[in-house]
């Protein structure tokens, strides 16, 4: 069985969640240092609340400059006890009653794989940054909480994305967060005339909202709808709304959010209730074209792997969004999953092979473009 696969199948029975990257961080700490890595973990999972911080490993080289690997430890809900087995097509799935947890294993067993097949080269190198975060399934949590100034690199290659090899992700959206609360007034329910009802404001308030697929590139989700008391003998005085936007367009981006508050704003009139509204820009967007330095070299080593590359829009965030806002520009890549977040999830075995190659070569061609810039 090939390392990257053996790698693979351990680090998905470890188990883990957002919050609790422990058993993971560990095994990525220990590979890590075998290859030769020094490897520092950050406060970010103490100031998360969780058990384990980012982790920021360094493999030093003998050439100019410093690129990034960068993957996430944490996986979403439902993902212990994987039980991870092969299919008659070349696909790993897991037993059916839980995720395989592909999203990020994937991506972790590609980066040690790539240091591994870089280690055992002998060729020389540029330093390798690997940068590993807690809670992106949590908000991107863990990037946003990571300080900028560990990351040295000029260049971060992203090992999570769901869709097969030779797929690299250059458009990432905005995405804003927004907070409401709508403020009714409580009574019983038997007398319902003398309160506010705050689950009827609310919903009358967002009815007609525009909102889901707003263009190619934009999109909108009600999320959360929280509220109401315990006993149903009692009128609702207070609803708590969570939803989310994103754009790739920045201008685009403001202006669904400005005509969302005066939407809401306008329909909550005339019910007796009150409005509280607030938003944060989660994360920046990520931009590139065939013509930018980053996604030239990522296409580059994929056709010398006999892969002919696709550029694409995914409207899902990763670390990578954040990495790029604090300057550090960043593309992702496919590794052959499929499904993630889900019971069906899967990954081809012989393109996650591949996607270890995909690591090494992308920090060899990094480090000869660097070389021929002296």
């Amino acid at each position: 069985m090939e390392k990257i696969i053996e790698q693979f199948l351990e680090m998905v029975k470890l188990g883990g969640a957002s919050r609790d990257e422990r058993a993971v961080a560990d095994y990525m700490t220990e590979k890590l240092k075998e290859l030769g890595c020094s490897v520092y973990e950050d406060d970010a999972g103490e100031r998360a609340g969780g058990n384990t911080g980012n982790l920021i490993a360094r493999l030093p080289g003998t050439l100019p400059g410093c690129v990034a690997l960068s993957a996430h430890m944490d996986r979403v809900s439902n993902g212990y006890n994987i039980k991870p087995s092969f299919t008659d097509d070349g696909w790993i799935v897991s037993d059916g009653t839980t995720i395989l947890g592909a999203d990020n294993v994937s991506g972790l067993a590609s980066i040690l794989d790539g240091l591994r097949r870089l280690k055992n080269s002998g060729a020389a190198h540029s330093e390798v940054e690997v940068v590993l975060s807690i809670c992106e399934e949590d908000g991107i949590l863990g990037a946003r909480l990571l300080d900028p100034s560990l990351m040295k690199a000029d260049m971060c290659f992203v090992f999570d994305s769901t869709g097969p090899l030779g797929q690299i992700d250059v458009k990432r959206p905005y995405k804003a967060m927004i907070d409401m609360e709508v403020v009714g007034k409580r009574a019983h329910g038997g007398s319902p005339e003398k309160g506010v009802n705050a689950i009827k404001a609310a919903c009358n308030m967002l009815a007609g909202i525009r909102e889901g697929r707003l263009d190619e590139e934009s999109t909108s989700n009600l999320g959360v709808f929280h509220g109401g008391p315990k006993e149903p003998g009692t009128v609702c005085g207070s609803v708590k709304i969570r939803c989310e936007a994103r754009s790739v367009d920045r201008q685009k981006l403001m202006d669904y959010l400005k005509y969302f508050e005066e939407y809401c704003r306008e329909h909550i009139k005339g019910s007796g209730a009150r409005l509280e509204f607030s938003y944060e820009i989660q994360h920046g967007n990520c931009c590139y074209t065939e013509d930018d330095e980053i996604v030239k070299l990522a296409m580059g080593e994929l056709r010398a792997m006999g892969i002919e590359p696709t550029l694409g829009l995914t409207m899902e965030g990763c670390d990578g969004n954040v990495y790029n806002s604090n300057g550090v520009p960043c593309i992702s890549f496919g590794m052959g999953n499929a499904n993630a977040h889900s019971l069906d999830e899967k990954v081809k075995a012989d393109e996650l092979i591949r996607s270890g190659e995909l690591a090494e070569r992308l920090i060899l061609a990094y480090s000869r473009r660097q070389e021929g810039k002296k």
